[in-house]
């Protein structure tokens, strides 16, 4: 008997001194910021409110104050403790072999595509690779230029063709202009549609294929 109301006695004191210092520290925290914003804004606010609701709307807006404030901090606490649990799992990658550099190349390949604010990819199309007779969806990052073109007898550009399902893996490819079949669809689409592996198929677009390279699709702007 006796045990059992000591472990209920040290259960409640568990509970409650938690709740206790919470509020506690609430309240310390909030004397302090009336001491430190309470004269301030009121004096702000004197002009504007009634005298007998002035110290009550001071007092309500202190509170929301505090309340903003800690949000803010806890919101940055997380985005640093995240950001420290990636950055010790970004670590651990790159001390193992092999899977280091393979990460490694896979984060600078997808920073190059996806995050920069201009992208590499100019628009999709669709080339003769690795024979002819078979097709491969490519981006076209830019015209080919230096030694590359001059010992070309025609004029190429450089296509980009990315692998299934990680395009951030592929080949570059210099193709003559004349072999180059322009798609209409935009860079996203054509990036889901490697990424899925044929599954994704965006809809027919009638139009200029240059107003699709990157650009958002626009309602009213396909035809099934």
């Amino acid at each position: 008997m006796l045990s059992k109301i000591r472990a209920s006695f040290f259960t409640g004191t568990l509970i409650v001194i938690p709740v206790i210092i919470t509020i506690w520290i609430l309240y310390f925290i909030i004397d302090k910021f009336n001491l430190l914003l309470l004269d301030p804004i009121m004096g702000f606010l004197k002009n504007w409110v009634p005298a007998q609701n002035i110290e009550a709307m001071t007092r309500s807006l202190v509170f929301l104050l505090l309340l903003v404030f800690l949000t803010l901090v806890g919101l940055a606490a997380r985005i640093i403790i995240l950001r420290n649990i990636f950055g010790f799992g970004e670590k651990i990658l790159y001390r193992v072999p092999m899977i280091s550099s393979i990460y490694r190349a896979i984060k600078e390949l997808s920073f190059a595509f996806f995050v920069q604010k201009n992208s590499i990819f100019q628009r999709v199309v669709l080339v003769e690779y690795p024979r002819k007779g078979l097709y491969q969806i490519g981006f076209v990052t830019s015209e080919t230029k230096g030694e590359a073109q001059k010992k070309t007898k025609e004029t190429v550009i450089n296509v980009f063709i990315p692998t299934t399902p990680n395009p951030t893996s592929g080949m570059l490819v210099l193709v003559p202009v004349e072999d180059v079949m322009e798609m209409n669809m935009s860079v996203a689409e054509g990036m889901k549609m490697v990424i899925s592996g044929g599954a994704v198929v965006p809809k027919i677009y009638y139009g200029d294929p240059k107003d699709r390279c990157g650009a958002p699709e626009k309602k009213g702007s396909q035809r099934d």
